[in-house]
C-alpha cells in the first residue's frame, strides 16, 4: 500500500533504464501479496494493458527570476495577494512542527475521524527528521496578535521542493495567508534550479488553485492489482473509500 504522506514511489535511478526494468520491478512483487496499490513516479510509464489510473500533479519551475514567475500568476491570485498585504501578517521561516500540526488538528482535523494520533506522530517525525537532515523547513504566517494562522512543511531534495503538509485556520483563510505563504516561498527561491512540487493535485479545485501560480500539470500513474477473495475485496473497498476521503480532505486543507 502507498504509505501516508508519500505521493510517488516506484523506480528511482541516476540514469534512465530500459522499459523492461519497470516491468521486471512490477512482476517481481511476490505472489503472496494479494492486493497492490502503489503510485509510481512521473518517470515510470506502464502501458495501458496494466491496471493503472492516471493521477495529476502540479509543478512550478523556479529557475527564472521572481518577477517573471509572478507575471504568470492568475488575476484572482494577484488580487488575493494584494488583499493579504492589507493585513498585519508576518511570515516566519522557523515554526515548530507541532504548532503546524496543532493548527491542523484544531481546524480541518476536527472533521477527519480517519486521521488518528499515529498519523500525526508520523508527520511530526518526518518534519523533525527532515529538519535535522537539513532538507526540511517549516514556514508559517502570524497575524497581528502573534497567532499562527497558516503553516507549511517543505521538503527539498534533488532539486525539488515538495509542499508536503500544511494547515490554515479560518482567520488564515480570510487573510489569504496560504497564498501569501506560497508566494513568499517562491520569492525566496526564485532563480534557483528548483521545481516546486505542489503535491495532492487530483482534486479539481486544488489543482486550479496551484495552477494559479503558473504551475504545469504533470501526470503520474497509480498501479493496482486485486487478487483477494471476494469477502476481503468488500472489506477492502470500504477501507479504501475511507482512505480516499481522508486524502481528499488532507489535500483540501492546503488551500
Amino acid at each position: 500500500m502507498q504509505p501516508f504522506f508519500t505521493q510517488q514511489l516506484g523506480l528511482f535511478y541516476r540514469s534512465l533504464p530500459s522499459q523492461d526494468m519497470l516491468y521486471k520491478f512490477i512482476e517481481s512483487i511476490p505472489s503472496e501479496y494479494k492486493y497492490i496499490d502503489i503510485n509510481l513516479n512521473t518517470s515510470n510509464r506502464l502501458p495501458e494493458n496494466y491496471s493503472i489510473d492516471k493521477l495529476t500533479n502540479i509543478e512550478l519551475d523556479l529557475i527564472i527570476n521572481y518577477d517573471k514567475i509572478a507575471s504568470g500568476y492568475q488575476t484572482n491570485l494577484q488580487r488575493n495577494l494584494k488583499k493579504a498585504a492589507q493585513y498585519k501578517l508576518t511570515v516566519s521561516k522557523h515554526v515548530r512542527p507541532e504548532d503546524i500540526i496543532s493548527l491542523f488538528r484544531k481546524n480541518k482535523g476536527q472533521t477527519l475521524t480517519n486521521l488518528r494520533q499515529e498519523h500525526y506522530a508520523i508527520i511530526q517525525r518526518i518534519a523533525y527528521e527532515s529538519i535535522h537532515k537539513g532538507i526540511g523547513e517549516t514556514w508559517g504566517v502570524y497575524d497581528e496578535f502573534n497567532e499562527l494562522v497558516a503553516g507549511i512543511l517543505w521538503i527539498t531534495s534533488h532539486q525539488k521542493s515538495i509542499f508536503l503538509f500544511s494547515a490554515v485556520s479560518e482567520n488564515g483563510r480570510a487573510y489569504f495567508a496560504m497564498p501569501l505563504l506560497i508566494d513568499s516561498f517562491i520569492r525566496e527561491n526564485a532563480g534557483k534550479p528548483l521545481t516546486l512540487d505542489f503535491e495532492g493535485s487530483n482534486h479539481e479545485g486544488l489543482a486550479r488553485f496551484y495552477s494559479s501560480f503558473g504551475g504545469k500539470k504533470v501526470i503520474y500513474q497509480r498501479y493496482f492489482r486485486n487478487s483477494l477473495p471476494v469477502q476481503y475485496r468488500v472489506a477492502l473497498k470500504i477501507w479504501r473509500k475511507g482512505r480516499l476521503i481522508l486524502k481528499k480532505y488532507s489535500a483540501l486543507l492546503k488551500r
